[in-house]
């Protein structure tokens, strides 16, 4: 079947080396969208190990819309018995761009009219939730099954606390798969903040999938909690926090700062990440391979003093990939970037600088 994964605009081809490299075929990439075939059976494993993805959807139906008459049957032509049970249906999000309807309430209001009719029934008894997403652009709607949940993939659950300018988990995560970082060499983040690259990279390092502590939605649906109840099932044993040997680092000036990156390493056991309150200016320089990877204090978001141009001498045989709201960040440096790609990170456009 059709599923769509939804991501950062901008870091599309960090979630499509993750898909592919869990065995999945591409059907279409747009900004922020990705399709995918993949069976029914996938869906909590697509949950739970996702790592760059925003949310997981089921393609319900997806057809020419022009008038409510049309809108009511393509909702209602939808096999809706073979996916809601005993719960609440809910259509959650409406988008609408460039189309004959744009009256949104009615839109909510037609559909929500199509589905009871098509079910023959409006008594639940049960605490399920069935989250409807409808988008409408260019007179074709996309009617979606949100398996996700209320809260994003982005929301691991670990973060207890948050540092004044935290990045989002699932950035931190394509930061990371875009920089081919294997876990055989020493990761440095200089800027750690509240730990967020650096536990994404344990999780990845140690193959922990980011969703272990966490619940969705779609967990007790009928037809997907064997598959739930299943895939579960695997995460048991399925790590040895022992065995790990390499070196993950953190350096933050701020103290405070960095007792929250250790609070939230815990909350996952993490116990051998290596967080430490130090000056950037102050940290002794490392003459061997490692990787830096970072998102330091830029423009309003944070105050520094630090010259980046100084990782270079500090770790002169390091892969460093940055992430900066400047374009003209490599002339600062006096560097050229390999890659560099731009999207959104809490409203700022940066650019994820790549130099290796």
């Amino acid at each position: 079947m059709k599923i769509l994964l939804t991501c950062t605009a901008g870091l599309e081809a960090a979630t499509a080396l993750e898909i592919r490299r869990m065995g999945y075929k591409i059907i279409e990439s747009t900004s922020g969208r990705l399709f995918i075939e993949a069976a029914i059976r996938d869906i909590p494993k697509l949950n739970l190990w996702l790592r760059t993805a925003e949310r997981v959807y089921i393609v319900l139906n997806e057809k020419k819309v022009e008038s409510f008459d049309e809108l009511f049957d393509v909702i209602y032509e939808i096999d809706w018995n073979k996916f809601i049970d005993d719960g609440k249906i809910l259509i959650s999000d409406v988008t609408v761009r460039n189309s004959k309807l744009s009256a949104k309430g009615a839109i909510t209001s037609v559909a929500t009219a199509a589905i009871w009719k098509r079910i023959k029934r409006k008594i639940y008894r049960s605490e399920n939730i069935f989250p409807i997403r409808l988008i409408l652009k260019n007179d074709v709607l996309l009617v979606l099954l949100d398996t996700t949940g209320r809260k994003a993939l982005s929301k691991r659950g670990y973060r207890l606390k948050t540092s004044k300018a935290p990045i989002r988990e699932t950035i931190a995560a394509a930061m990371l798969l875009l920089s081919r970082w294997d876990g055989t060499v020493p990761l440095i983040d200089p800027f750690c903040g509240s730990g967020t690259i650096l536990i994404e990279a344990a999780l990845y390092s140690l193959k922990i999938p980011p969703g272990i502590n966490r619940k969705f939605v779609s967990e007790n649906w009928e037809f997907l909690y064997k598959y739930w109840l299943s895939e579960r099932n695997k995460l048991n044993n399925l790590y040895n926090l022992t065995e790990y040997q390499q070196k993950i680092i953190g350096f933050d000036i701020d103290s405070k700062v960095i007792e929250v990156a250790k609070e939230n390493s815990k909350k996952l056991n993490l116990i051998f990440l290596d967080f430490q309150v130090r000056d950037f200016n102050n940290i002794e320089p490392i003459d061997r391979k490692v990787y830096i990877i970072t998102n330091p204090p830029y423009g309003e978001r944070l105050k520094s003093n630090v010259e980046l141009k100084d990782i270079w001498e500090k770790f002169p045989k390091a892969n460093v990939y940055i992430l900066s709201p400047d374009n003209k960040f490599e002339k600062k440096v006096g560097r050229k970037a390999r890659k560099k790609i731009r999207f959104q990170n809490s409203g700022i456009w940066v650019w994820y600088y790549m130099f290796y």
